[in-house]
C-alpha cells in the first residue's frame, strides 16, 4: 500500500491507509510505503505484523501537549499527546521522522512524539524530535502518581513483554526524552540534548522498568551530543524505583554532568535502581572519581562477563 499526494497513491493520509490495513487479516504481514513529504496528522496504529517504510524525506508531525485543555476544560495529560502511537507486535519502522513541535516542557508540559506500546518491534534509521518526553517506550507503570489515571490513547491490547530495538536512530529532547518500562536496545544511535528553557538541567532517560524485569534500557555504541549552551545533562533518573539503564562503549560530550545520574529527589531509589556504564579502562578510572557511588562503572576490558550479561537476550531482535 502506498501513501502520498500523487494521484497514483492508494491514500493521501497515513491514518487512512492504516485504517484500511487494520480491516484486513491481522495474521498476514503488510507493508506500507510513504512517499516523500510532511504529513501533519496524529497516527494511531493498533495492527501487528506491519512494516512502515519512508521513501526519501518523510516526516509525521503534530503539536499536542499535556497542558492542552479538553472539552471539559481538563488538561489532556502526557499520554494523549503522541504524534505516532504503536500498539501491536512485530512492527518494523524505517526511514521516518516523527516530531512533536509543541515546544518546551516548561511552557506546554510533556509532548510525546512516539508512544511505543509495542513488542518485538524494530526502528531503523528513524528520527524522533521533541522536547520533554519525546519517546515513550511502554508499558505504563501500574499506577500514576499525580493523577487518578493515565488517560490518553486507548489501549486495546497488553503484551506479556515489551521488547524494542532501535538501530541508527536520532533522538532529541530536553527532559526525560527517552522514558518508560520497555526492554529496549539502542545500537549506534545519537541522543541529542537540546537547551532547556530557564537553563535547567536535562535528563536523557527516565526508565520505569517493572520490578523483576531483567533488562531496561541498553545503549551500545551510542553518541551523546548536545546543542551549544545546553546546561549539564544527566544520563538518567528513575521514573520508578526499579529503573535499569546501561551505557556500553558510548561516546559522551562535555554536557554530561560529572555525577552522571540523579535519584529524582528520592534517596531510597539509590538502593533499588541499576545504573551501569561500561567504558574504556582509562575513561572508567577517571569517571569513577566523579560518578555517584550508587551507580556501577566498569572498564570494558575488565568486565566482559558483566557486559555480556547486560546484553544477553537482545540477540534475537538484533538479528
Amino acid at each position: 500500500m502506498l501513501v502520498g499526494k500523487e494521484g497514483f497513491c492508494d491514500y493521501s493520509t497515513i491514518q487512512a491507509a492504516v485504517d484500511a490495513l487494520e480491516r484486513l487479516d491481522p495474521d498476514i504481514e503488510a507493508t506500507l510505503y510513504i512517499m516523500p513529504g510532511v504529513y501533519k496528522e496524529e497516527v494511531r496504529v493498533y495492527r501487528s505484523r506491519l512494516t512502515i517504510i519512508g521513501i526519501g524525506q518523510v516526516e509525521i508531525t503534530m503539536n499536542r501537549y499535556a497542558r492542552e485543555r479538553d472539552e471539559q476544560g481538563e488538561e489532556i495529560g502526557t499520554f494523549a499527546t503522541p504524534t505516532l502511537f504503536l500498539g501491536g507486535r512485530k512492527l518494523v519502522l524505517e526511514n521516518l521522522t516523527i516530531s512533536n513541535t509543541a515546544g518546551q516542557g516548561s511552557e506546554v508540559g510533556q509532548a510525546v512524539a512516539v508512544y511505543a506500546h509495542c513488542d518485538e518491534s524494530v526502528f531503523r534509521n528513524c528520527t524522533f524530535k521533541g522536547h520533554q518526553d519525546t519517546l515513550f517506550t511502554g508499558p505504563l507503570p501500574p499506577a500514576p502518581r499525580e493523577r487518578l489515571h493515565f488517560g490518553g490513547v486507548p489501549l486495546r491490547e497488553h503484551h506479556a513483554q515489551y521488547r524494542q530495538l532501535y538501530q541508527h536512530c536520532y533522538i532529541e529532547g530536553t527532559v526525560d526524552f527517552i522514558f518508560g518500562g520497555a526492554t529496549a536496545y539502542f545500537g549506534h544511535c545519537t541522543l541529542h540534548s537540546l537547551r532547556n528553557s530557564g537553563g535547567h538541567a536535562g535528563y536523557i532517560t527516565a526508565a520505569s522498568t517493572p520490578e523483576g524485569q531483567a533488562y531496561g534500557y541498553v545503549f551500545k555504541h551510542c553518541y551523546l551530543s548536545a546543542e551549544p549552551g545546553t546546561a549539564p545533562v544527566f544520563l538518567g533518573r528513575p521514573w520508578r524505583e526499579h529503573a535499569k539503564t546501561a551505557f556500553v562503549d558510548c561516546r559522551m560530550g562535555q554536557h554530561i554532568h560529572p555525577r552522571g545520574w540523579d535519584n529524582w529527589g528520592q534517596p531510597a531509589n539509590e538502593q533499588t535502581v541499576r545504573y551501569e556504564e561500561y567504558t574504556s579502562e582509562g575513561t572508567a578510572a577517571t569517571l569513577r572519581k566523579q560518578r555517584v557511588p550508587w551507580a556501577e562503572l566498569h572498564g570494558s576490558g575488565s568486565a566482559r562477563v558483566g557486559r555480556d550479561d547486560v546484553l544477553a537476550g537482545f540477540h534475537t531482535l538484533e538479528g
